[in-house]
């Protein structure tokens, strides 16, 4: 299932056409996150014509964290790439990255007409979507770039009635393999010359990008866990030998 997820909308026609959008691309789950706007003025409805419906059962909520709670990966679509916005989705390319995750909740979230999304919200989201486009003038408007990405998905039919037996691993056993990976470099002392923040959102995207299923996840944080096992317990040794050796007498 596919949410849309708009971070403080500001045009009410722009909200409109995207409700129609998503009528006429079979997704029905709008979630408005702060909008700067109302989603059900009359301009609203007017530009979502057969689709008020999808207005009317929009979720407001006040944060993107409330947004994306429940889904099982989160896609930030933004024309801008650099340091904190790595793509990891070309959108020709969807259904060879994402056909894995067939029948997950999915969302994509979309920022502001005029600012698009910060870096902090992109950090929180697990994947970097882009839309291709000129270099001459790139940006789309927001309605647009909705109606793009959503017929791009419909059109390769990723949805199919046949999914594949594979199964991606469920999201609190994704976040408990990325948690015994970072403990482990904890153990380790790794963070103490590289900014863990920066190196975790890195390392849930490379492993959110491999699909890796339950089986791999547990194998994963398994080897993890012996791995952080061993370390404690060397530590452990060193302290000991440490407080058995004789001092020096002064």
């Amino acid at each position: 299932m596919i949410s849309i997820v708009l971070v403080e909308p500001e045009g009410d026609m722009n909200i409109g056409m995207i409700a129609r959008s998503m009528m006429n691309m079979d997704v029905e789950n709008l979630v408005l996150v702060s909008p700067r706007t109302n989603h059900l003025s009359e301009n609203a409805r007017a530009f979502a014509v057969h689709a008020v419906p999808i207005l009317e059962k929009a979720s407001v909520v006040f944060s993107l964290d409330e947004a994306l709670r429940g889904c099982d990966v989160s896609l930030a679509v933004t024309r801008r790439i650099g340091q904190w916005r790595q793509q990891d989705v070309f959108l020709p390319h969807w259904r060879e990255v994402m056909s894995p995750y067939a029948g997950k909740k999915i969302a994509l979230v979309f920022g502001r007409e005029k600012s698009g999304l910060t870096n902090d919200e992109i950090s929180r989201c697990d994947l970097v979507l882009t839309i291709p486009s000129s270099d001459v003038f790139p940006s789309l408007n927001l309605a647009q770039a909705v109606m793009t990405v959503l017929y791009e998905i419909y059109r390769t039919r990723w949805k199919s009635s046949h999914p594949s037996p594979y199964h991606t691993v469920k999201r609190e056993e994704f976040q408990g393999m990325l948690a015994m990976i970072i403990e482990t470099l904890e153990t380790m002392g790794y963070f103490k010359t590289v900014p863990r923040e920066r190196l975790e959102a890195y390392l849930r995207k490379l492993l959110y990008r491999m699909a890796p299923d339950e089986t791999s996840a547990m194998i994963v944080k398994n080897l993890f866990r012996r791995i952080q096992g061993r370390l404690m317990a060397l530590e452990k040794a060193l302290e000991r030998t440490d407080s058995s050796t004789p001092k020096d007498r002064p």
